[in-house]
């Protein structure tokens, strides 16, 4: 049962990593053809919706049936990945994108919810959200790979297809194996409070337009009507989001304020930013880079990514031992410590010969920083919030996490286009300049949050129980 429940985020995280080796086929076989200005919309069209709808899913799955939400958010992931895989239309494409997007955040929050319904034991309950929480580093850098592997030997659509079939497959068997559990709630019994719709508003259509300014920022330019207007109005629609939540009852808030109170919170929110950011700026780099640059194939070019993989699943393995000797501050401070220094030998990888000397080490020590915060903050997270907030604490440190990818895909594409464009205005060949600043905003940003870390985080070397934790 708990695979099953794990399943959610390994998958949420390879549906975004397994299209970066596609990029060009996809880019090409798609009516029109994408332009390189409109490639971030693979990744951000399914980002987009995902963090926007989290809220509202987490909610449901607190006061209604979470088994009910995980499995039909599983079976419409894996509708909308069909789909995707068998049409030629741009347009239609991005659409089924965003559709696949809603039910993973149907998906994600309810998973959350039925680990911790089904493993009360605080004990069993920290190492099965230990394990859940590792799925988004594996399921990060094997979507590369596995990528990589259909792109070379069948096509890129047969990503989006296996995405599909095991998704619905898994839908299925999530019938069978998930025991049913009464509803939490009647969803007869004022509807519409018990969910906040107004709240729920505010915050979808904020965060849709937050992360439409994202990704067309690299594109239209920071400074255009097309990005400044959907971002001012986010702002504005975020900041009546939190008024409006401080004025209604808590129990019916979307996001209640007191969430905020609980301990190490904001501070553990904001640290989830930098996993998905390093793995997403990482294949962003990485494998479209050395395919078009050092004209490898597909399949080298995955198979290059490797050594994230086994890292990924050996650092995960390693985080129970961790968790039983160092607290959690501790744990999160070695993790970005070891991030930052990943980042640091990737803005020296500016050559295939460095690939052993370079890229490797930086996969082994930065996969294994990101995998120790990752699984770190969400375990942290979950333990310091109420049982009754699972969903709503499980889809707000989720929708982190798409922002996450947003914010690192749209600025590191900025970076890189706008040294590239200068370089090429002056006479200079466009190399890995770019991306090498890139890098070096990313390593400012980790060194910003470990100091966050080191000022704001109250450590505590005994984890309280749910019924102890009170608000500091």
């Amino acid at each position: 049962m708990l695979a099953i429940f794990c399943f959610a985020e390994f998958n949420d995280a390879f549906s975004v990593s397994c299209l970066f080796p596609a990029i060009t086929p996809l880019s090409a076989s798609l009516h029109p053809a994408l332009e390189a200005t409109e490639v971030s919309w693979v990744f951000s069209a399914y980002s987009a919706t995902f963090a926007a709808f989290l809220l509202i899913s987490g909610r449901i799955s607190d006061i209604y049936n979470s088994r009910v939400c995980f499995i039909s958010g599983a079976f419409l992931i894996g509708v909308f990945s069909l789909g995707a895989g068998f049409t030629k239309s741009k347009i239609v494409f991005f659409l089924l994108r965003a559709l696949a997007g809603v039910g993973a955040a149907l998906n994600l929050p309810s998973a959350v919810k039925l680990i911790v319904q089904w493993f009360p034991n605080p004990r069993e309950q920290t190492v099965a959200i230990a394990i859940y929480g590792a799925g988004g580093g594996i399921g990060t850098v094997l979507g590369g790979i596995v990528g990589g592997i259909f792109v070379q030997y069948v096509t890129w659509r047969w990503i989006l297809w296996f995405t599909g079939i095991v998704c619905i497959a898994t839908s299925f068997i999530a019938v069978i194996v998930v025991p049913a559990s009464p509803p939490l709630g009647d969803p007869y019994q004022h509807p519409w409070t018990e969910l906040d719709v107004g709240g729920n508003i505010f915050i979808t259509v904020s965060t849709l337009l937050f992360v439409y300014a994202l990704t067309e920022g690299p594109i239209a330019g920071w400074s255009s009507i097309e990005c400044l207007a959907p971002l001012i109005i986010s702002v504005i629609l975020a900041a009546l989001f939190f008024i409006y939540e401080a004025t209604i009852p808590e129990d019916m808030a979307a996001l209640p304020p007191k969430v905020w109170r609980y301990q190490n919170v904001p501070v553990l929110l904001a640290v989830a930013l930098v996993p998905f950011w390093w793995w997403s700026t990482l294949s962003l780099n990485t494998i479209p880079y050395w395919i078009s640059t050092y004209k490898w194939s597909p399949i080298v070019a995955s198979f290059s990514f490797l050594p994230n993989g086994i890292v990924a699943i050996l650092s995960a393995a390693l985080i129970p031992v961790l968790a039983n000797m160092w607290p959690s501050r501790r744990i999160i401070m070695l993790g970005l410590l070891l991030t930052c220094a990943g980042t640091i030998l990737l803005a020296f990888a500016d050559q295939q010969e460095k690939y052993w000397s370079f890229y490797v080490p930086a996969f082994i020590i930065g996969t294994s920083g990101c995998n120790f915060i990752s699984v770190a903050a969400n375990v942290t997270i979950l333990l310091n919030t109420p049982s009754e907030m699972a969903g709503v604490a499980g889809a707000i440190y989720n929708a982190a996490l798409q922002l996450a990818v947003a914010l690192g895909v749209a600025i590191n594409s900025s970076i890189v286009q706008s040294i590239d464009m200068e370089r090429a205005s002056h006479g200079h060949l466009v190399g890995y300049e770019g991306i090498a600043a890139g890098y070096w905003f990313n390593l400012g940003l980790f060194g910003i949050m470990l100091l966050g870390v080191v000022v704001f985080y109250k450590a505590s070397d005994v984890v309280p129980s749910k019924g102890e934790i009170d608000l500091v």
